[in-house]
């Protein structure tokens, strides 16, 4: 159990060093997201659709976003908790009536996660993708809806898929 969080930190630590003078110079924020979540176990019949909530942190520029995200999904029947890395890059940027602007985005997800169900409890790494688009309706505040799925190395839970809504404060 050591070992795999002392993994997680030291992976987490070298993706986001990569871009931690991007970081330095970018928009910080700070925000929450609720995700309609579907989790998959080691069974196709073994599946659960609940909400799951989480906190993020990250930092933005114009084409780049690093954030670092705790979700955690209860339906009763599984318990998912997820600390992951994403990296986002924003392809498209439209300015929409006055202020507003739209920018679409793909990104890369990297993480921990732990499962619990009948008789199981399970941690172990996860990995996957997310798209969606962010809408800027001020300087400092930031929506988020997108799709985000992640496959896990556990034997327990196959994947987990979310459709995402978040807010962003930005500073």
């Amino acid at each position: 159990m050591v070992k795999k969080i002392g993994m997680v930190l030291l992976c987490t630590t070298l993706g986001s060093s990569v871009y931690a003078r991007d970081i330095s110079e970018s928009q910080k924020f700070i925000g929450v997201e609720v995700s309609i979540t579907e989790v998959q176990g080691e069974q196709p019949s073994d599946t659960s659709d609940d909400v799951s909530y989480g906190v993020r942190v990250g930092a933005q520029n114009e084409q780049w976003r690093t954030m670092f995200t705790l979700n955690y999904f209860d339906s009763g029947e599984h318990n998912v908790e997820k600390l992951f890395l994403s990296v986002d890059y924003f392809f498209l940027k439209t300015n929409m009536m006055d202020n507003y602007t739209l920018q679409p985005y793909l990104g890369l997800n990297v993480g921990y996660m732990n499962f619990e169900s009948k008789d199981v409890d399970e941690s172990g790494f996860l990995y996957g993708m997310q798209g969606g688009v962010v809408l800027e309706v001020t300087e400092d505040v930031g929506f988020d809806v997108g799709y985000r799925y992640s496959l896990s190395s556990s034997d327990a839970l196959d994947h987990t898929g979310d459709v995402v809504f978040g807010i962003n404060y930005q500073y």
